[in-house]
């Protein structure tokens, strides 16, 4: 009797300490990020690139990590009302940033905000947006030789367009001129659908404008391409060279990006579970697919790649400001 008893005491502390195990572990997982929801804050309107991007990641992050990813619009002063609203915000990573090249890096070297670059955190890099220099398809220079040649030949007589001053389509054609020797003039639009559209009734000469913004216009046969502006070409349009392959400029590589980030201080283990997350599903043919549709390069690179791109974007855009003679505002 005494053995059995002694017997049945056993199993009931193994049974115990099994329980105290599981519930251990319950909590554990309870624990691990992401436990709530989390935030996405898009600096634009809904339907820009940068919004749909993030739109289309945060429903592959909520099915893959279990929690709701849900996305707000904070529009405003060129992508710096939302994204210093996020390097505000608590640094416990349930609230982001849907970052691009403008709003992280540009729009701190231009104008006076409360927030840099060094403000936030890479959690995961999603995609990049190369831009095409183009013109009118009736415009003189059938390829980009003839088009460098007609430029420096006529200093001041020509004008480039672009979606807005300090805009990266804006530093792009500045970067390319400067490389060239070109002199002319720029003329700011309030967003590419109006520069476009002066392009294409010659009223401006060229501009570099996005893939996804001018895909209807190559297809029409209404624009000439000459080249886009990252260092490797896109998969949305691979016929089109790009700048460092058919110019002097061989270290040519200016796109803007979009990624998610986090306010500084955010846990490196909680944001490398996103960028694992990111990555397994930018890595997939469907997402190759999916982003190529918005004129979108999918980028899956460590969050180590993506604060690296950052730094290079401030050195490149901090030195291309200072040779324009462009000032904060």
């Amino acid at each position: 009797m005494t053995q059995d008893r002694a017997s049945t005491g056993k199993r009931i502390g193994r049974y115990l300490a099994a329980l105290a195990m599981a519930g251990s572990c319950a909590a554990w997982a309870q624990g691990s990020y992401p436990a709530q929801k989390v935030e996405i804050v898009v600096p634009w309107t809904a339907g820009q690139a940068t919004d749909i991007a993030a739109r289309v990641m945060a429903e592959q992050l909520s099915g893959k990590l279990g929690q709701a990813f849900f996305v707000s619009n904070k529009a405003g002063a060129g992508g710096a009302v939302g994204s210093m609203q996020v390097a505000r915000s608590k640094n416990d990573g349930y609230t982001l940033l849907a970052a691009s090249t403008g709003s992280v890096v540009v729009a701190p070297l231009l104008t006076e905000t409360s927030y840099t670059a060094g403000d936030f955190a890479p959690a995961a890099m999603i995609a990049k947006s190369p831009s095409i220099l183009i013109t009118a398809a009736d415009f003189p220079a059938k390829n980009i030789d003839d088009l460098i040649r007609l430029l420096k030949d006529n200093p001041g007589k020509y004008a480039f367009a672009s979606s807005g001053s300090g805009s990266a389509t804006h530093l792009m054609a500045e970067a390319f001129n400067l490389g060239h020797g070109i002199q002319a003039t720029h003329v700011p639009y309030k967003g590419s659908a109006a520069a476009l559209t002066d392009v294409l009734a010659g009223r401006v000469a060229y501009m570099f404008d996005t893939v996804a913004s001018v895909s209807s216009q190559l297809a029409a046969g209404k624009v000439t391409a000459y080249a886009i502006s990252s260092k490797e070409r896109s998969a949305s349009v691979p016929d089109i060279p790009a700048i460092a392959e058919v110019t002097e400029l061989k270290d040519f590589d200016i796109a803007s990006w979009i990624g998610l980030m986090a306010p500084k201080g955010a846990s490196e283990q909680d944001m490398a579970v996103l960028e694992k997350a990111a990555r397994d599903y930018l890595e997939t043919p469907e997402a190759k697919a999916k982003y190529q549709n918005l004129g979108l390069s999918v980028s899956p690179m460590s969050n180590a790649e993506f604060q690296a791109v950052v730094e290079r974007e401030v050195a490149l855009y901090s030195d291309l400001l200072e040779k324009l003679g462009l000032k904060k505002q």
